[in-house]
């Protein structure tokens, strides 16, 4: 059975996974940060829960944490997909890990430069009216990807890369900071363009509801965590969007 959320909100997706006994919840990071925000996992119990898949944009070490210490008996599972690709069979290390081995038959992997490259037997036939993108089957995703065996970490997007003065940097990264202060709900941090050092590193960070943030405290926070070249020259207390997938824009 497949259940349609009556709404997309925390509270309304919690309460159908109780009426119907739900055993499969797939969802963005951002909507299982929201539902971690608003209590859902402390005030509901789901003893039929059990698991819960995560993909479409990056999950964040801190959130998957808290995700594994609120339902123990819930397995965790990382998903990947290309529209020009198709969804692959994933298997992560372990509930808690945000390494994955994407595999499965008529499916090859190989990365070259940090970047993860796929050869699919289901890839789709091309683009109408623009070049094709793949070489000799081969298609280059994008992801900057961390080898470990036979395992691949999704680090960040090729395309996102900042030049802080010659010193590369992935936006992720900086986020992935900003998620570890106990105030901060949403990030994301982008560059912006400098004649002088090339780019600057600029955030937005949301807080949490009723949750009290400035600039010192961050600039702070930053400064522990990583190095001062990396560190945001400018930090912006605001909303981060999200789109009607709730998925970081």
């Amino acid at each position: 059975m497949v259940v349609v959320p009556s709404d997309r909100t925390p509270s309304s997706v919690g309460g159908d996974l109780l009426k119907h006994a739900i055993e499969l919840l797939p969802a963005t990071p951002t909507f299982l940060r929201m539902m971690l925000l608003e209590g859902i996992f402390e005030t509901m119990n789901f003893p039929l829960l059990r698991t819960i898949t995560y993909g479409t944009e990056r999950m964040d070490q801190s959130t998957l944490d808290r995700l594994c210490s609120r339902l123990p008996f819930v397995d965790f599972r990382q998903t990947y997909g290309l529209s020009e690709l198709g969804i692959f069979p994933v298997k992560s290390k372990a509930r808690d890990s945000l390494w994955m081995r994407i595999g499965g038959q008529g499916v090859e992997t190989r990365v070259e430069d940090n970047v993860l490259y796929i050869r699919s037997e289901n890839a789709m036939v091309g683009y109408l009216n623009s070049p094709s993108p793949f070489v000799d089957g081969w298609y280059e995703t994008g992801d900057i990807v961390e080898t470990e065996g036979e395992f691949i970490q999704v680090t960040g997007r090729a395309k996102e890369i900042l030049n802080i003065g010659g010193l590369k940097i992935l936006p992720t990264e900086i986020e992935r900071v900003a998620l570890l202060h106990p105030d901060v709900l949403r990030a994301k941090a982008s560059g912006v363009n400098n004649p002088i050092s090339g780019q600057y590193i600029e955030i937005i960070c949301q807080p949490r509801p009723s949750a009290t943030l400035n600039k010192q405290t961050l600039t702070t926070h930053f400064k522990m965590h990583l190095q001062k070249q990396l560190c945001p020259h400018r930090i912006i207390i605001g909303e981060v969007a999200i789109s009607h997938r709730f998925k970081q824009k």
